[in-house]
């Protein structure tokens, strides 16, 4: 919540009954909107205690709304005009919320415009409503209340249409304003002054008042502060007593605010404190840290601390803001404060000249997007903290100097893509305890538990025979990485997945349960020199998949059927690829060259196609029959000892999994789109992948 109260002041003594009609409709005139004033973003330390009002001049057609400071009340200067008539307001989680009386009663509310210095078109929530006394929020409960008809109301911003009523105010309530701690002070129609029991709307007397003076506090140091004839009044709570400060007013002028309100605490905006920048949270107890003095030309060692004072406040550093350090490439080394909680997107983005361990400590749980994208320079290891629930895309992309073992704690929740893409970590441990991610049989990678997939990998990775799926970017830019074997668990190989994996040598085979590999999935593997082995089963293959695999010494492909590449227009899976010639199952010749696979001068497909028969290995048939194939709805599988089934489509996304007894199993595909699916069917002797084609 942005912290800015209201406080209002009617031009009348209290010489009238409370329930006068007379009194009510001079209310109606005398008092006015506040308005919410945001900070604008300083260079410097802003201005502490800015002030805001609405003033009533002496023609009602030259409403403004005046601003000033608490240093110099001469300082007033017109912010906005020509603002609608309303009886009361306050402001309430990043809306102004008045009461408008312009045709009968109705509570709007109505954003403000920071850039412009507006308010917004209000909004009617509540069509009509009693006449309202006053208004306030009460920070404790998130409710705003209201004096109306003498009863004390209250509703949630969330649910205005359900007001609730806590009783009659036997002193006619008047001027209410409410602390952080959620203690309400009141002045009634006859000059009371004393605490409002919101619960029950009992007023506890402190001490008499001869001014009709409306109150908010400020809300950082719990000061009560009011306005009357122009001028700027401070009252005790305790007594009920108060002192002019001041009268409010330009070069030229007087202005008669009848509606007032503050920042959030006499606080500033922004302020500095060594080389830091620093910007004031809605808390007003805490920062976040938003730069550094000397810009992109900061150097040395970056030290954020844990809180900094400031003009007698003590805050807390919660927060490294959005691109805060960005672009700092001469800054040599690193430390987080451990009351940090959020490091946002960019903060240190391209910093490129911090060295030595990065270390997240245990109080920071969220980290941004490209938080530390190509930091380059850091040379020892990332340690994660505890606290740590989410790691979002691109956070440590490029930070390629780290090594030794990632350890991804038990409370990460959420893990972006390309988080540690580029990375050169030796291995990679996920904490038993985490219920979302896990390092299954020691390998070194992160899986996403709920979906098998592996996510991220190292140079020592060992692919579990559990992993289903290999995810977009989980190699991608390894280095050290010279041998990689896909086990025939996986049917998903996802975009990028080993591009740029330079050191990758050797055959790499494909296996038979894989039915879609993603666009680059091996772009630029030049190192690759033996053979390449597409499995049978592969049924798409994108863009760039193979290109620059320049090395390939001898292609495979086991499919009966030419799996597309790249999209309609066939695309350039293998441009540049390291031979023309490619090695088809028996009688398929045919089917290649009639596919985009033939590409006569072998730019960007193969030139020639051979059949080997002797080359093509063969898996033992464990499925006795599989039909109607084609179907319009339901197959029917017989095998022996059929103990699961998956279903895939032709992007290896798993439709269905179960676990299966018995020699047979009924699937029905009515529900799924027409097209060529493939059934895994696990049994005890061993797996086979059936391709059924749904009409």
């Amino acid at each position: 919540m942005n912290g800015f109260f209201c406080i209002f002041v009617a031009k009348l003594k209290y010489n009238v009954k409370p329930n006068s009609f007379i009194m009510k409709k001079y209310l109606q005139l005398a008092l006015l909107i506040l308005v919410f004033a945001g900070i604008a973003k300083a260079q410097g330390p802003a201005s502490t205690a800015n002030w805001f009002g609405y003033i009533l001049p002496p023609s009602p057609s030259e409403y403004k709304y005046i601003s000033f400071t608490m240093q110099d009340l001469g300082s007033v200067s017109v912010a906005s005009e020509e603002q609608p008539t309303v009886t009361t307001a306050t402001f309430a989680e990043g809306y102004v919320w008045s009461v408008n009386n312009n045709n009968g009663y109705s509570i709007c509310r109505s954003r403000y415009d920071a850039a412009n210095n507006l308010i917004e078109e209000p909004e009617v929530m509540i069509a009509s409503i009693p006449y309202v006394n006053d208004m306030a929020y009460n920070p404790a409960d998130g409710l705003i209340y209201l004096i109306t008809e003498e009863h004390l109301k209250c509703f949630n911003p969330a649910d205005p249409g359900n007001i609730q009523d806590h009783g009659v105010i036997a002193h006619d309530g008047f001027n209410l304003a409410i602390n952080m701690e959620g203690n309400a002070y009141m002045i009634s129609s006859w000059g009371e002054f004393g605490m409002l029991n919101l619960s029950n709307a009992q007023l506890n007397v402190i001490n008499s008042i001869d001014l009709p003076i409306k109150m908010a506090f400020d809300m950082m140091t719990g000061e009560l502060f009011g306005v009357h004839y122009g001028n700027l009044y401070q009252l005790d709570p305790n007594t009920g007593a108060y002192t002019v400060l001041g009268p409010l007013h330009d070069a030229s002028n007087s202005y008669d605010p009848t509606c007032l309100f503050m920042t959030y605490g006499s606080t500033p905006s922004e302020f500095t404190v060594g080389d830091l920048i620093y910007r004031v949270n809605d808390d007003q107890v805490s920062v976040t840290v938003i730069g550094h003095v000397d810009g992109y030309n900061a150097q040395g060692a970056l030290v954020i601390p844990e809180s900094v004072s400031y003009e007698g406040h003590d805050y807390a550093v919660t927060v490294i803001g959005n691109a805060a350090f960005m672009y700092c490439f001469y800054l040599t080394s690193l430390t987080i404060p451990n009351s940090a909680n959020t490091i946002e997107e960019a903060a240190f983005a391209y910093c490129s000249g911090f060295t030595g361990d990065l270390v997240i400590p245990n109080s920071v749980n969220t980290i941004e997007a490209s938080a530390f994208h190509t930091c380059y320079g850091f040379d020892g290891t990332l340690i994660l903290g505890s606290g740590v629930t989410s790691i979002d895309a691109w956070a440590f992309n490029s930070c390629d100097g780290l090594t030794g073992v990632l350890n991804i704690p038990s409370n990460v929740a959420s893990i972006g893509e390309d988080a540690f893409v580029y990375c050169k970590f030796d291995g990679i441990v996920v904490d038993p305890e985490n219920p979302n991610y896990d390092s299954r049989n020691d390998c070194n990678a992160i899986i996403e538990t709920s979906t098998n997939e592996l996510t991220a990998g190292c140079k020592n990775t060992v692919i579990p025979n559990t992993v289903t799926a290999i995810g977009d970017n989980a190699f991608k830019g390894i280095t050290g990485m010279t041998s990689i074997e896909i086990p025939d668990s996986v049917v998903s190989i996802g975009d990028n997945a080993f591009a740029f994996c330079f050191d990758l040598t050797g055959d790499l085979v494909i296996p038979n349960s894989v039915t879609h590999i993603g666009e680059s999935a091996f772009f630029q593997c030049e190192g690759l020199d033996g053979k390449l082995v597409i499995g049978e089963s592969v049924s798409s293959i994108g863009d760039w998949a193979f290109r620059k695999c320049s090395h390939i010494s001898e292609a495979v492909s086991l499919a009966t059927t030419p799996a597309t590449l790249g999209n309609e227009l066939g695309g350039t899976a293998f441009a540049e690829f390291g031979i023309q010639t490619l090695t088809v199952p028996c009688g398929c010749i045919e089917a290649y060259q009639n596919s985009s696979w033939y590409d006569p001068y072998g730019l960007v497909g193969f030139s020639e196609f051979i059949e080997d028969c002797t080359a093509i290995s063969e898996v033992d048939a464990v499925v006795t029959a599989v039909y109607p194939n084609p179907t319009y709805g339901k197959v029917r599988i017989e095998a022996e000892s059929i103990q699961s089934i998956s279903i895939f489509n032709m992007l290896g996304e798993k439709v269905f999994e179960g676990s299966a007894y018995g020699d047979t199993f009924e699937y029905d595909f009515s529900q799924q789109k027409a097209g060529m699916y493939f059934i895994k069917v696990e049994t005890a002797k061993g797996f086979e992948i059936i391709k059924v084609t749904v009409r």
